[in-house]
């Protein structure tokens, strides 16, 4: 068994508490409004759609470094259907739906992020810049 005294265990307490006030503060700050899509050239934001919830299909073509990007954005979530990477590899991930998540056609400098509609557009991280 642990050991410990009565002040390491409040610490504990403390701690664990603060973790998961912030992560319901994360969670409650992204997952606002209805997931949009953000498309982006380099930092350049090119266009915002709402990821329909009926039978629309919205086809966008975006124009990167080394050619066109053919994005679709349907009730399955948004996707890179063709692009002119070697790699394919931003073809080949599917559909995105949820908040938080990212699509990058890097070769291309293409990038579709999943956000909620009230969220700032231009918040990269370093990764992501």
């Amino acid at each position: 068994m642990l050991a410990g005294t009565m002040a390491d265990y409040i610490l504990l307490a403390i701690v664990l508490a603060g973790i998961i006030a912030s992560w319901f503060a994360i969670h409650a700050s992204i997952g606002g409004g209805v997931p949009t899509a953000y498309i982006y050239h380099d930092s350049v934001l090119v266009a915002t759609y709402p990821l329909p919830g009926d039978d629309r299909v919205i086809h966008f073509d975006a124009d990167g470094e080394i050619g066109t990007s053919e994005i679709i954005i349907d009730r399955s979530g948004a996707r890179i259907a063709r692009s002119p990477c070697p790699t394919q590899h931003c073809v080949l991930s599917g559909a995105h739906r949820h908040i938080g998540d990212m699509i990058a056609c890097v070769p291309n400098h293409i990038l579709v992020s999943i956000r909620g509609a009230g969220e700032m557009h231009n918040t990269f991280d370093a990764v992501a810049e």
